[in-house]
């Protein structure tokens, strides 16, 4: 992740700008003074840097929630705060960056802020999770040009790698997207997609709430995928093929294929390693087998108008609202001034939050850098958020 260490810290009045860069506020943690973020934007992405004092000296970093693609964003922005502040940089991994093979977001990067269902191509669509290398993901887009593929990937390295690829072959048939697929399938709408695609998923077996295959995921498949339509899994570990197979077989109607040990389509990486291990390699195709209602979801992630962040922070709740299908865990306090500020919250579902900020300025609070996936789960949150926030505001 691109950072630097320097000695000290002064910074300019905000807001200012250098090289393209927009240095918006600065918000320093209430509870641990030195602690701050930086608001920026480059390229029309606004993200955060994190500024955090270690070891007597001072660590600027990519902010993990709202990091962008590409990391040379970041860089960019790292550099141009050093030659505006001109500290003592004690260490730093953003040399070269004119240099950076991947300089600016591509067109095939959709953000998931402001990715929409009803944009999708008139084509037939596959979706792949966790893609990796890409090997999967390029091949099918090469040698499907009539099909356009969605790739969803949350290790950064390797979606600025596919994207990359992508740009250099000029495929225009191809989306990659930095999300949860657990998450992101509840964006499609209803009888909409061809085939999914998960290819070696990580197994998880210490924290099973992780893995991508569950009930809640295989459902939302089953809606999204069109009749015909195929959810297939690649695996080589013995205990997530067993788990995925009694996630499988518990609807009542049900149609399952099982391979092991047959030629995909392409191998990755990994699986060339686990073959020369004499490793077992299952393949389940699950097939949708009936078309499914629209699924509505009504509501909006819009907040009244705020109170300040010191009024908020004076009734910090001590705990989780945690109610049926729902949490909302209110985490941090940053103030850009007495009125001003970010708070940091997680929300949504248990086994797979959404972490957030929510950003106050003037009398306007919104999420940033965007907001949550419209889910009931997810809105029914943000009700809980929001009677927080303008309790004893009357």
């Amino acid at each position: 992740m691109p950072h630097i260490r320097i000695e000290s810290f002064d910074l300019p009045a905000m807001p200012f700008e250098k090289e393209g860069i927009r240095f918006l506020w600065y918000a320093e943690n209430i509870e641990h003074p030195g602690e701050g973020m930086i608001g920026a934007e480059s390229a029309g992405v606004p993200f955060l840097l994190q500024v955090k004092p270690k070891d007597g000296t001072i660590l600027i970093k990519a902010e993990k929630i709202s990091r962008p693609s590409p990391n040379t964003l970041v860089k960019k922005a790292l550099q141009a705060l050093i030659e505006t502040t001109k500290p003592k940089v004690l260490f730093s991994n953003i040399a070269n960056v004119d240099q950076a093979k991947l300089k600016e977001p591509l067109p095939c990067l959709k953000e998931i802020g402001t990715f929409d269902a009803a944009s999708l191509p008139d084509k037939p669509v596959w979706i792949e999770v966790g893609f990796g290398s890409g090997r999967h993901l390029l091949h099918q887009a090469k040698a499907h040009p009539e099909v356009h593929l969605i790739g969803l990937e949350i290790h950064r390295p390797s979606l600025e790698q596919v994207m990359r690829r992508i740009d250099l072959e000029g495929l225009e048939n191809v989306w990659v997207i930095d999300y949860d697929a657990r998450l992101f399938m509840e964006l499609l709408p209803s009888d909409r997609i061809e085939r999914i695609f998960v290819h070696f998923p990580v197994p998880w077996d210490k924290k099973p709430h992780r893995r991508v295959i569950s009930d809640a995921f295989l459902s939302e498949s089953m809606r999204v995928l069109k009749p015909g339509g195929t959810l297939e899994l690649r695996t080589d570990s013995e205990n997530y093929f067993q788990y995925a197979m009694e996630v499988f077989t518990k609807p009542k109607r049900v149609k399952l294929t099982l391979e092991k040990n047959l030629e995909g389509a392409v191998r990755s990486k990994y699986e060339d390693r686990w073959r020369r291990m004499e490793k077992n390699i299952y393949e389940i195709h699950v097939e949708s087998l009936e078309s499914s209602p629209e699924k509505v979801v009504a509501g909006s992630f819009a907040f009244p108008e705020a109170p300040s962040i010191r009024a908020l922070y004076a009734r910090k709740p001590v705990k989780a609202w945690v109610e049926p299908g729902c949490f909302v865990h209110v985490e941090r306090f940053y103030a850009i001034n007495e009125k001003e500020g970010l708070i940091r919250v997680a929300l949504g579902s248990v086994d797979r939050p959404e972490h957030k900020y929510v950003l106050i300025r003037g009398s306007k609070a919104a999420y940033y850098p965007e907001a949550p996936v419209p889910t009931s789960t997810n809105l029914e949150a943000h009700k809980i958020l929001t009677e927080w926030m303008h309790a004893e505001c009357d």
